[in-house]
């Protein structure tokens, strides 16, 4: 369940960052409330942008049928508004493990579709919410105008307050000024905690344990398990679920990768803390937002030498 219940959470991540203004044609769109502060507005903008990604990931056609859009808007809004809940929230994994099934398919004999859509609803709801506090801003949003962002992407409407892409890119730029502060703050007082190095690029990173085989040249390629993360723990991306190491050259990894790694012993583990500059830099990957300083956990399992 959880599989598949992460697939749809990526795919709206990729679905609303993948859209095109031809896509929207929403040229000359007016403002169907007025903003009057700058919060107002971009509270609107997160809200819109995660529901738009989120109607467009519980409608693809390879869900089609599997959820009740309706629901799920009701449960996103009811836990951001602080409303009674018409599914516990404890419940709601417990709910979503009945109905959705291994292979992908749903089982509407043990749950509603109703009810699982709802329990859909919180889990976005959660991860909404989680992805605020983790940027340090949940209590600078306003979340009447949050809910009031949901509502309109959840409706798809052809004509939104704002149109979509003009919120993804409000949404963009306000994370990426969030980032930037908390990068710097997190590097400045990380450094502080014993067992933390930096090296000259500005790379921190601690040894977990100290391997006793080869170091890879940066011709070389490797073959490590690694679980990347952001500040604020989210984990975006690890090998160790699915136990397939990532196997490539160290010319074609981030540069704190090819800094960091080079450090290494066969064997050895090491946590390093990648600021943006030697990670995905002012542009940002896929869902690597812009300004974003990683942590990898990295094992060296072995060096391949260039021949």
């Amino acid at each position: 369940m959880r599989y598949f219940l992460t697939y749809l959470l990526f795919f709206s991540l990729l679905a609303c960052s993948g859209e095109t203004e031809k896509e929207q044609n929403q040229e000359d769109v007016p403002l169907v409330f007025q903003f009057d502060t700058y919060t107002e507005k971009v509270s609107y903008c997160i809200g819109l942008d995660h529901a738009r990604g989120s109607y467009k990931a519980y409608t693809h056609p390879n869900v089609l049928g599997k959820f009740n859009v309706h629901e799920i808007e009701n449960g996103l809004v009811d836990y951001l508004a602080g409303n009674e809940l018409r599914i516990s929230f404890l419940d709601k994994d417990s709910l979503l493990e009945l109905y959705l099934l291994p292979n992908g398919e749903v089982d509407e004999t043990a749950v509603s579709k109703d009810d699982a859509s709802y329990a859909v609803g919180l889990e976005e709801a959660f991860t909404l919410v989680s992805s605020l506090v983790g940027r340090k801003i949940d209590q600078e949003i306003d979340v009447d105008y949050l809910i009031k962002g949901v509502k309109e992407g959840m409706s798809n409407k052809n004509q939104p307050a704002i149109p979509y892409m003009e919120a993804r890119r409000e949404v963009e730029d306000y994370y990426a000024k969030i980032n930037i502060k908390n990068s710097a703050d997190f590097l400045g007082e990380n450094k502080t905690i014993p067992g933390i190095e930096e090296t000259e690029s500005g790379l921190q990173y601690e040894i977990i344990k100290e391997g006793s085989g080869e170091s890879p040249n940066i011709t070389d390629s490797v073959i490590v398990h690694y679980t990347g993360r952001y500040i604020d723990g989210r984990v975006f991306e690890s090998t160790i679920p699915s136990n397939q190491p990532f196997q490539g050259s160290l010319m074609g990894v981030i540069p704190g990768w090819q800094e960091g790694i080079s450090m290494m012993k066969e064997g050895g583990q090491r946590r390093l803390y990648v600021p943006h500059e030697l990670a995905y830099g002012e542009e940002g990957k896929g869902i690597i937002e812009p300004y974003s300083t990683l942590i990898f956990d990295i094992e060296l399992i072995k060096v391949m030498r260039f021949e």
